[in-house]
């Protein structure tokens, strides 16, 4: 599969959900390798952050990633919308901490992602292989990572005496994303 971006800027506003600022969010096309970054268009220098793992300051109530005195709160649902829709380079310009909360969902990030129209670049998409599985274990709860060609989530929940059991099993494409 061939790495992505969206054909046009698209905007967004609304109030996040922590800080309760009004927030501006716009996503631009990016070239290949760009990745997906942030940038804080309030913050003097207006500097860059990447959603990378080395960067992520907090996961209470929310994901937290920072690089320097630069902090972008709430990022799981925009970045949810452009992994479902296989959007892999784009920037993403804010003029406050946090992004809009919407209502709630990933579903306005999706529809603003489509009205851009993603398209595909001139290279390769790459893909990080699971050969084997692991898992992690806090408390009474744990995560697997199982080897599987394509992208599925199975979760199981239940009370600590076993009475209130859900399970759920979705395979993940854009398709079956945005259908959600």
């Amino acid at each position: 599969m061939k790495q992505r971006t969206i054909l046009r800027e698209v905007s967004i506003k609304g109030k996040s959900l922590h800080t309760g600022e009004e927030v501006n969010l716009t996503l631009k096309p990016a070239p290949v390798n760009h990745g997906i970054v942030f940038k804080r268009m309030d913050i003097y220098g207006k500097p860059e952050i990447k959603p990378i793992i080395d960067l992520v300051e907090d996961l209470v109530r929310s994901t937290t990633i920072a690089d320097g005195h630069a902090k972008v709160h709430t990022i799981e649902h925009v970045l949810s919308a452009l992994n479902g829709c296989c959007v892999d380079n784009v920037m993403i310009e804010m003029d406050a901490s946090e992004p809009p909360i919407l209502d709630g969902s990933a579903k306005h990030f999706v529809n603003l992602i489509q009205q851009a129209e993603p398209v595909e670049q001139d290279a390769e998409r790459e893909y990080f292989v699971l050969d084997e599985p692991i898992s992690v274990t806090r408390g009474a709860s744990s995560i697997i990572a199982l080897p599987h060609d394509g992208f599925r989530i199975t979760c199981t929940s239940t009370d600590d005496r076993g009475i209130h059991t859900q399970h759920l099993s979705l395979d993940i494409d854009p398709e079956s994303y945005v259908a959600q």
